[in-house]
């Protein structure tokens, strides 16, 4: 079983425009961009650990306003 987790989060002046998106119901773009972040760091290090997966699943829980974890796992070929 592989396990890869990675937390990012975004700074205070995005969060101030993401809660103007949000109240107009705009995409929340700076979101999307963190969790995209997380989700490239991962794919790097599997590329960089040269592993391969038979299966996989991602896992994002929001930590706090603006903070996420996005957990990879999966099973190996």
């Amino acid at each position: 079983m592989i396990n890869i987790q990675k937390v990012v989060s975004r700074n205070f002046i995005m969060d101030m425009v993401s809660s103007l998106q949000n109240m107009v119901g705009m995409n929340l773009t700076s979101y999307e961009k963190m969790i995209d972040k997380a989700i490239q760091q991962i794919n790097q290090e599997l590329k960089d650990k040269k592993i391969k997966v038979k299966w996989y699943r991602y896992e994002i829980t929001q930590l706090t306003n603006g903070a996420v974890a996005v957990v990879f796992y999966g099973d190996e070929k």
